[in-house]
């Protein structure tokens, strides 16, 4: 049996966000109290009250209910299934037979664990303590039962093409008309640098793989690698931090290489390419 506990760090930081939020709520409903100059400045006080109470209240009413929730996250694990801290095993046993999909919410940043329905039986939070361990024996059971996964192919969507075109020429445009009409250093070099760098995360950044007969087909914008099952030494769940956020990816490692080609957001949940390419490896051993 394992427990895995929230983060303590994690409760802190909501009660501060909490307190902030509040006080933030209370200056909003005073600002109409202040002294002003005149009619004009009431009625702006006024409306920013209005806009602060709105804003800051909705945070506040949304960090409360966080808080509310977060005695009841807690996990067990043990080899029957899953189930929440707070509640009795015969009452909130989640059996892992009856798993068929693991969903992500990286907004929400959790994993839905669903039935063959498509029905929420419990919710992991990704600020549980040891998160990477519970993940690994959520893909590992899954990956004893589910079947083989159809799907052979897997890529982002036309928007991602786009959003990185229209950044590089938009940014590329902007720095030439202030590089010619107003600050050359920052027009030419300082939006260089930045399309250089936009530029290089968009052909290092795998945006499709394909399953062949004998391995992994990895596309990138300008290069294409294929990789052997035999020449793979493993498939690993990672993740990738953004202000404080978690964002999983696939990483496959090859016997001697350096690096691991990383695998991110191919138009399918990271748990579910994770565990189709370890059967379609684990098939081709």
């Amino acid at each position: 049996m394992q427990e895995f506990n929230l983060d303590k760090k994690f409760k802190r930081l909501m009660k501060g966000c909490l307190v902030v939020f509040v006080a933030f709520l209370f200056l909003g409903l005073a600002l109409p109290f202040f002294p002003g100059d005149g009619k004009g400045s009431t009625e702006g006080a006024l409306i920013l009250s209005i806009i602060c109470t709105i804003v800051f209240g909705f945070f506040t009413i949304l960090i409360w209910r966080t808080l509310k929730k977060l005695p009841c996250v807690d996990i067990i694990v043990d080899n029957d299934g899953l189930w929440y801290k707070h509640k009795q095993k015969k009452d909130g046993l989640v059996p892992w037979k009856k798993i068929g999909k693991i969903k992500e919410r990286l907004y929400l940043q959790c994993l839905d664990i669903l039935d063959s329905d498509g029905r929420k039986l419990i919710r992991i939070e990704y600020q549980l303590n040891n998160f990477e361990v519970l993940r690994n024996i959520l893909n590992d059971k899954l990956s004893d039962w589910l079947p083989k996964s159809q799907q052979s192919s897997f890529s982002k969507n036309v928007l991602y093409h786009f959003f990185y075109g229209a950044c590089i020429i938009g940014f590329s445009w902007l720095g030439l008309y202030v590089g010619r009409h107003s600050n050359p250093w920052f027009g030419y070099i300082g939006m260089g640098i930045l399309v250089i760098i936009i530029l290089y995360e968009y052909l290092a950044t795998a945006y499709r793989l394909d399953l062949i007969d004998n391995g992994l087909l990895i596309v990138y914008p300008t290069s294409k690698k294929t990789i052997a099952y035999s020449d793979i030494s493993s498939i690993k769940m990672a993740d990738t931090f953004q202000k404080g956020a978690r964002f999983p990816e696939v990483w496959v490692t090859v016997k001697n290489g350096s690096k691991p080609y990383k695998l991110k957001q191919l138009g399918v949940d990271a748990n579910s390419l994770f565990i189709t390419l370890k059967k379609a490896k684990e098939l081709k051993a």
